[in-house]
């Protein structure tokens, strides 16, 4: 009689066991964010260095100091006139 009581305690508490680590390991999956979502959230969103519109594609140039400048199609000749570098 005795050993049916444990047997039934330790199926229980293994049973309670086996039910937390699945909801922690649910919980932990929940957190994971998919790259291809991400992805399409950023694509598009860069901004012209020049309008400050956005622009599915820019063209990237150096300027004399170094530092980098997106230019959309409208603003390239802008970018071309000033002598820029495209990268």
């Amino acid at each position: 009689m005795l050993y049916s009581i444990v047997a039934v305690v330790i199926v229980i508490a293994l049973t309670v066991y086996v039910v937390l680590r699945r909801f922690k390991s649910r919980k932990a999956n929940h957190n994971i964010v998919s790259m291809n979502r991400y992805k399409a959230m950023q694509q598009g969103s860069q901004k012209c260095s020049y309008c400050k519109q956005k622009s599915n594609k820019l063209i990237f140039y150096a300027d004399h100091n170094g530092s980098v400048v997106g230019a959309c199609r409208q603003c390239q000749p802008i970018a071309e006139r000033k002598d820029m570098l495209p990268i």
